[in-house]
């Protein structure tokens, strides 16, 4: 291979790898707002039922 091809298969990989790791913290993030609104689910449920449920 020319270094060129070279240098653009390692700038491909390092943007895949940079675009992984915000796609995995965009997961990260939407998964800790759903616990907290699950949490706060779970909250409105036991007030109205007289249940705690933690």
């Amino acid at each position: 291979m020319r270094s060129t091809n070279v240098e653009r298969l390692i700038q491909e990989r390092e943007d895949l790898r940079d675009l992984l790791e915000d796609i995995m913290e965009r997961i990260q993030e939407f998964r800790d707002e759903m616990l907290a609104e699950l949490d706060e689910l779970e909250d409105m449920i036991a007030e109205n039922s007289g249940i705690r449920i933690h």
